[in-house]
């Protein structure tokens, strides 16, 4: 099927040609084609228009006319012909559209086209359910991971909703998982919103070469009027089962993910671990999780531990002195709290420093376990730091506020003061529920606790058998 790329191709030669004419009369062969419409009245509606511009959204081609919006969807083998005069019919032509200056011809071996007519002023139903194009600014990673929260549709399939992203057909989808080195069987909603980012960047980019090198033609699909693709001389997997992997020579394999035909390279592409990020304020039940969860034998690492470890090594002390301009000799952690929590800017440099030592280590333990299908990291300021963007999934363990505080008294020895001072400092329990793809209510036992924890690993997409 035409994908973006090639759809622009079209309009944009459809338009190079045929410039700005008026139509003089239109002959509907296969009535079929036309999606909203009978022969008669589109016959009659496009009489006299003029093709006033031309434009594309997803794999529509849009015809804007004096009082009508024409619209055109080629599916998989459609075409157009422009003849500067008059040409009899071709055995798989279904649609005449005589103009002032020759005719256009839409032709269809399999007759999957359609064509929409609509008033200027009418909404476009058939372009309601598509989604932010790619090249929009309203493509995000946070719409996408949003999108496809809790969805356990592989990425590659996912990339072909045309609800998410307009446009991505199959060839390309391909060669957006191979870009951003994904399986194309990943679980789409479990990818963290800087994967995300990373899909948007490749999507943009080979879509983009595609547009300026004409397209990709596969089999009979042509661009339009003689014009042919060249983007297939760039393809890194699609069509090239057996052949070498550009990148790391291993052979390119084929499967089916849903139906649909997927080239990928078994090196490049190999599944990665899903990496849970798990959080929660001080008193609900994290650290109770965490430890149940490594009882369990699934791999945990915790941020405040890779911390003190760092503030342990003498590499970390001298740059930490450097910055707060005092000998190595003075720095215990009472002398870094007074430093920083009386100059905000320091605060900020010293954060700044160990957010990024810290986040470095996370990602070498991630890659050392990359065999593991699920990890998880204990990240206590999850949200507050913005590090939800680095994890493919969130974990919130909460608990009602009168629960937490009872549990302070009595856990801890704090006051009521200190218990507020403390969740204060953390972004509210509402605004991380907002956020997180899942949570987890510890108001009651820990047995409880250990029950939903279970219920929750159960649903996740990985081998759960421990």
């Amino acid at each position: 099927m035409p994908e973006l790329p090639e759809v622009q191709t079209v309009i944009s030669t459809l338009e190079k040609q045929m410039g700005h004419p008026q139509i003089r009369g239109v002959r509907v062969i296969y009535p079929r084609i036309l999606a909203n419409k009978s022969p008669e009245d589109f016959s009659a509606a496009l009489e006299g228009q003029r093709i006033e511009a031309y434009g594309r959204r997803g794999k529509f081609l849009l015809f804007t006319l004096s009082d009508y919006l024409l619209i055109a969807h080629l599916r998989m083998e459609g075409k157009f012909y422009y003849f500067h005069e008059h040409v009899e019919p071709y055995k798989h032509t279904h649609l005449v559209i005589e103009l002032d200056n020759g005719e256009l011809h839409y032709n269809d071996v399999r007759k999957f086209g359609r064509f929409y007519l609509y008033e200027k002023n009418e909404a476009a139903a058939c372009l309601d359910k598509l989604g932010p194009e790619p090249f929009s600014d309203e493509l995000t990673a946070g719409f996408l991971k949003k999108h496809c929260r809790n969805l356990q549709v592989p990425i590659k399939s996912q990339l072909l909703d045309q609800s998410m992203i307009a446009g991505i057909g199959n060839i390309y989808a391909n060669e957006i998982c191979f870009a951003c080195h994904l399986d194309p069987l990943r679980p789409a909603g479990f990818l963290s919103a800087e994967k995300w980012e990373e899909v948007i960047s490749q999507t943009r980019r080979i879509l983009g070469e595609a547009i300026e090198a004409g397209g990709t033609t596969i089999r009979s699909y042509t661009s339009s009027l003689g014009v042919t693709g060249l983007f297939q001389q760039n393809l890194y997997v699609q069509s090239r089962q057996g052949e070498k992997c550009r990148e790391c020579g291993c052979e390119i394999a084929k499967t089916r993910v849903n139906g649909r035909g997927t080239y990928y390279c078994p090196e490049c592409q190999k599944s990665q671990p899903i990496v849970i990020a798990l959080t929660g304020s001080i008193g609900s039940g994290k650290s109770e999780a965490s430890a149940y969860l490594q009882s369990k034998g699934y791999p945990m690492i915790s941020c405040d531990a890779v911390n003190s470890q760092l503030l342990e090594e003498r590499e970390t002390l001298e740059n930490l002195a450097e910055i707060l301009n005092c000998p190595v000799e003075r720095l215990d952690r009472n002398y870094i709290a007074s430093r920083i929590f009386a100059d905000a800017l320091l605060r900020k440099q010293v954060e700044s420093y160990l957010h990024g030592r810290i986040l470095e280590r996370i990602r070498k333990w991630i890659s050392d376990n990359e065999s593991e299908p699920l990890l998880f990291v204990e990240v206590p300021l999850l949200f507050e730091a913005d590090w939800d963007r680095y994890f493919d999934y969130s974990l919130l363990i909460y608990a009602d506020e009168e629960v937490l505080y009872s549990r302070l008294r009595k856990n801890r020895g704090m006051s009521d003061e200190q218990i507020a001072q403390r969740l204060a400092s953390q972004m509210s329990v509402a605004e991380k529920r907002q956020r997180c793809d899942q949570a987890i209510a510890n108001d009651t036992t820990l047995s409880q606790l250990r029950k939903s924890l279970d219920a929750f690993v159960k649903r996740l997409p990985v081998n759960k058998e421990r």
